[in-house]
């Protein structure tokens, strides 16, 4: 065994030679590399002991495992097997060793570790019980049954293997620089495959399965993945829209997407999954449903119950009976006689002798009215973002093929028109939806205009609703800035309902 260990100090001092060191520096390098061969050989001689004494025949591979381990692993092994283990890999190899071997001695036995202390009898009955061949020595069979164990273990652990979860913290391989780099598992793909992100740049990248390894599993299981739609809360004003996971971060909380491609950071109790709307198609008059209070306008209440889109609440089916009783903080069109003309106000009290004192929305003033002068716009109940019980009262379809729910917070006037308006649009009703019209805006509102048009045919005009979203493509910041009061614009009509008086114009083609 003392020849074998010759050739090392043989290679050492021909790279002594080689190398170009200072006296002091040779001097010192010379005792380290005669330390190290003394260790090598004490440890050769060890093992070539206890071999002669216990088992004479055994091969020398079998005889040098005393090298195995730690001690006799290069630098690259060793810091390989610290990053398996999600540890530093810094430092000295003298560090790594010391770094590794106090991890290992607190891992569980390796599998089979326990065989080397059965008896040869045992042994062979567990090689039966395994329909491993029975024949040999004990380090033999030892040997035998440790690989099989090892095997074992590969094979649950491939079965294991099977998906990472989401927020693992992962080493994935990329491929065209052939090396590895830290990343966070963003969502399985379903195909052994996921969407990853690095660390490092926050890239999002598609790796396979087979090119990942775990450095850490994720300390808790995240409900939403990379991609999921979901509704996020909006803290800045307490409301919930819908969005797109974009990433989960370290610190465990979400990037989201807003609609406008926004992005926003959220805690897991900040989401929830987004539901599918129901088709309109799919309603039917009475049906039920609890839904919330979106924006009034001069038509009506719009309610949000999770359709494809919001409901319209009209004034005549929000009270029972044909005339509503006004009080205190109801919404109202009041008519200003100096203008002859209807203005947004809100009851402030009943004077009990058929006027309300009113306040107008507009400038805060208060007001006089008689009831006939007032029309009800919505009740004091129903203030945006309140919750309301509604039934669906009918779908109907405009001109464009656009269809639009109606609802009704009074059962009992489902199927009923309510009082006629005296607003005549007859005029208007066989003008096909391509046939445009000069109009003149007449009012401005953060919402719309209010447009003055005259039917083709000739006859009274009448005020039609432009909606912002009508005027053009894309998101007006400013209605100012689109129109201005006396603008002569050409509009064509977009929905009409002759019965209730309403008249929607169009700037946009058809």
């Amino acid at each position: 065994m003392m020849l074998h260990a010759l050739p090392c100090l043989q290679g050492m001092a021909v790279l002594e030679r080689k190398a170009t060191f200072s006296r002091s520096h040779r001097k010192a390098r010379l005792w380290r590399y005669c330390a190290t061969a003394a260790i090598v050989l004490s440890q050769v001689a060890a093992v070539a002991f206890v071999g002669s004494v216990q088992a004479p025949r055994t091969p020398l591979k079998v005889q040098t495992c005393a090298l195995s381990g730690p001690v006799g692993m290069t630098v690259a092994v060793l810091k390989e097997k610290l990053r398996e283990r999600g540890l530093s890999t810094s430092g000295l190899k003298s560090v790594l060793i010391k770094r590794l071997e106090e991890a290992e001695s607190q891992e569980p036995p390796r599998p089979g570790s326990g065989y080397s202390r059965l008896t040869v009898g045992q042994l062979k009955a567990k090689c039966a019980e395994l329909g491993l061949t029975k024949s040999g020595r004990k380090a033999d069979l030892v040997a035998r049954l440790e690989a099989q164990a090892a095997v074992s273990v590969a094979e649950a652990s491939f079965e294991l293997r099977d998906e990472f979860h989401v927020g693992d913290k992962v080493m994935a391989l990329l491929e065209e620089e052939e090396e590895e780099y830290e990343a966070v598992v963003q969502c399985n793909n379903g195909d052994d495959t996921y969407l990853i992100s690095w660390t490092e740049d926050g890239y999002e990248h598609t790796q396979k399965a087979e090119n990942m390894r775990l450095l850490k599993r994720a300390e808790k299981k995240f409900q939403f993945s990379a991609g999921d739609k979901v509704e996020g809360l909006y803290h800045e004003e307490d409301t919930w829209y819908p969005a797109r996971v974009k990433c989960i971060n370290d610190s465990g909380s979400y990037t989201i997407l807003w609609e406008d491609g926004e992005e926003y950071e959220v805690e897991e109790k900040d989401l929830k999954p987004q539901t599918q709307p129901v088709a309109l198609a799919d309603l039917r008059p009475r049906q039920k449903f609890l839904g919330i209070v979106a924006r009034t306008f001069s038509f009506g209440t719009f309610v949000n119950i999770g359709a494809e889109r919001d409901g319209l609440l009209r004034p005549w089916f929000t009270y029972k009976g044909e005339e509503h009783n006004f009080k205190s903080g109801d919404k109202v069109q009041a008519f200003y006689e100096d203008d002859e003309d209807y203005y947004q106000a809100t009851v402030y009290k009943d004077n009990g002798d058929g006027t309300f004192l009113i306040v107008w929305d507009e400038d805060g003033e208060e007001h006089v009215a008689k009831k006939n002068h007032l029309k009800l716009l919505r009740l004091s109940e129903l203030e945006e973002g309140s919750k309301v019980e509604v039934f669906v009262e009918s779908v109907m379809t405009d001109k464009d093929g656009q269809q639009k729910l109606f609802l009704a917070t009074v059962a009992e006037k489902i199927g009923t028109k309510g009082p006629t308006r005296k607003v005549d649009l007859s005029g208007f009703e066989h003008i096909k939806a391509d046939q445009w019209l000069t109009g003149k805006v007449i009012r401005l509102l953060p919402f719309g205009a209010f447009v003055q048009v005259a039917p083709p045919s000739g006859g009274k005009a009448a005020q039609g609703l432009l909606h912002i979203r009508e005027i053009r493509d894309g998101f007006i910041p400013n209605l100012e800035d689109e129109l201005s009061l006396g603008d002569t614009i050409e509009v064509r009509v977009k929905y009409l309902n002759s019965e209730d008086g309403v008249l929607h114009l169009s700037m946009m083609g058809g």
